[in-house]
């Protein structure tokens, strides 16, 4: 478990990075030409919006360790492992994930369950990375349960795997919010996932729900 915290802590670090940086980016002249979208549309003021975003923080932090604590013997496993495995494990948890996801974001978006949860996050209509952390309470411990849940019908799976998928699943949640399209060669994969996200928050409520990729939308065709 110890070996688990480090990565998981790792991460979240890195996370703490990035989401400075990118809401940097998007609020600084520099990166102006490099926004998705030039108005900054945001129906909250910045004391409420702070207030929101520190609590959903914490909670999320308890929600992660308190799951990994409570799931641990059922989930994880350590040991040597090889480089194969831990793709794989983390390929088929992130996939079951990211279509779980979708059908519980469409949910979301049904008109009477909307304005109760998701229609907090969608009083960002331009997001920066920090409305990655805009949610609902409800909303933020369906997404991280529905993270374990992947986990555990995939798993058990690897300490490392878990590292893996926890990284990719926390880093893109803050990229599809972050309202900026670096346009290089290296970043085009998260310039286009930024850009998908955007036009479900802005204009297309009913596309564009998956999480990761547009692969569950361009399956049940509500791609945009």
């Amino acid at each position: 478990m110890q070996q688990l915290l480090v990565l998981v802590i790792a991460t979240l670090a890195l996370n703490g990075a990035v989401v400075a940086f990118l809401a940097w980016a998007f609020y600084s002249p520099r990166y102006a030409r490099r926004r998705i979208h030039a108005t900054m549309v945001m129906r909250v003021p910045w004391p409420r919006r702070i207030r929101v975003m520190v609590v959903t923080s914490t909670l999320s932090l308890l929600a992660v360790f308190g799951f990994a604590y409570l799931l641990e013997d059922r989930i994880f496993y350590e040991g040597p492992v090889s480089a194969l495995r831990v793709v794989w494990e983390s390929v088929v948890s992130l996939l079951l994930y990211d279509f779980a996801y979708y059908g519980l974001h469409r949910v979301m978006h049904i008109k009477k369950v909307m304005r109760f949860v998701h229609g907090e996050h969608h009083r960002a209509r331009n997001p920066s990375a920090l409305d990655s952390f805009f949610q609902h309470p409800v909303e933020l411990f369906s997404g991280i349960g529905l993270m374990y849940a992947a986990v555990f019908v995939a798993g058990p799976v690897h300490v490392y795997s878990f590292a893996l998928i926890f990284f990719v699943y926390s880093m893109l949640n803050i990229i599809v919010h972050s309202g900026i399209e670096f346009g290089t060669a290296l970043l085009r994969p998260f310039d286009f996932l930024a850009r998908k996200h955007h036009v479900h928050h802005m204009d297309h409520f009913d596309k564009n729900f998956s999480s990761l990729t547009p692969l569950p939308d361009l399956l049940f065709r509500s791609a945009k």
